[in-house]
This record gives structure tokens, C-alpha cells and sequence, in this order.
């Protein structure tokens, strides 16, 4: 009777290792036993955070929009919105690049047109 009893208590422990160590490989891809209650909770808070990350992304562009047209950094807001909705949003991700991209050009082609002035300046 003690063996038995014994032996129940120590399978226990070695169950416990293998669900601590397949929790611990969930993390990683690993434990389809474990991952069942963990998946679902991860989803939860995986839909929780895309829409904290859209509200305060679609937020920061409409205070970029109304700082077009009030004092403060529109342009900014409104680039930093983009890029935050970007983390979540694979569309918003492209334009945010696309706009990068544009600003991107055009900051060289501001930088390079004082150089020539000074040249064309002394020349006319």
C-alpha cells in the first residue's frame, strides 16, 4: 500500500516536469497539450493589443491632421500614427515605407540644391 501510494505521488511529478517543460517550449512552437488554454489567451490578448495599437494609431494621425492647421508637429503626428499602426498592420506598414521613401527623396533633393546655389550664385 505505501509502494502504491509512493508510486502515486511520484508519477505525478514527472508529469508536472514534462507540462513545465512543454509550457516553457509553447513559447517557442513546442507542446501541443499545453498550448490549447495558452492559445486561446494569446489570442485574446493578441486582439486586445491590435486594437489598442489602432486606436492610438488612427488617434495620433487625426491629431496630426488637426495640427496641420493648429501649432504643432502635424506632419510628425501623423508620420508617427502611420508607423505605429505599421507594428500591427501589414498595409499601413507599406504605406508608412512608401511615404518614408517620398520624404526620403525629397530631404536629398533640398540637401543638394544649396550646394548648387552657391555655385550658380557667383556665376549670374
Amino acid at each position: 500500500m505505501t509502494a502504491t501510494h509512493t508510486r502515486h505521488h511520484a508519477d505525478p511529478a514527472p508529469a508536472a516536469d514534462p507540462a513545465a517543460d512543454s509550457g516553457a517550449g509553447n513559447a517557442e512552437g513546442g507542446g501541443e497539450v499545453a498550448s490549447a488554454p495558452r492559445t486561446g489567451r494569446a489570442m485574446g490578448w493578441r486582439l486586445l493589443r491590435k486594437v489598442a495599437v489602432a486606436i492610438a494609431g488612427v488617434a495620433l494621425i487625426a491629431a496630426g491632421v488637426a495640427m496641420l492647421v493648429l501649432p504643432g508637429p502635424g506632419v510628425v503626428a501623423i508620420l508617427a500614427g502611420l508607423g505605429l499602426l505599421g507594428t500591427e498592420f501589414p498595409a499601413a506598414r507599406r504605406v508608412s515605407e512608401r511615404i518614408n521613401g517620398y520624404i526620403r527623396t525629397a530631404w536629398r533633393k533640398i540637401r543638394r540644391r544649396p550646394e548648387a546655389r552657391p555655385d550658380a550664385g557667383p556665376d549670374a
